[in-house]
């Protein structure tokens, strides 16, 4: 399993309940990725995705962790972090 999955699952659950978050990690070679799903009841809510990044970075941070990074393949050799937001409305 994951060692990033608890901090993260327990730092968003904080602010959007412990039933609405999954976090869970990929399979196969995307294994370390974070994979975070909120559902959420607010559709009008557009900061929602900045602020699940937010707390999954700091919650990291606090456990002296980092998100897992890939190095893109478009020759640029940018880093990115393998935190994966999806948000499932409520209708």
């Amino acid at each position: 399993m994951n060692k990033l999955i608890k901090p993260v699952k327990k730092a968003i659950a904080k602010e959007y309940g412990y039933k609405n978050v999954s976090v869970i990690n990929g399979s196969g070679t995307a294994w370390g990725w974070v994979h975070i799903t909120i559902n959420n009841q607010v559709r009008e809510n557009k900061g929602i995705r900045e602020n699940v990044y937010k707390v999954a970075r700091q919650a990291l941070k606090d456990e002296k962790m980092e998100a897992y990074t890939f190095c893109a393949d478009d020759g640029y050799n940018t880093e990115t972090d393998e935190i994966l937001v999806q948000i499932n409305y409520k209708d």
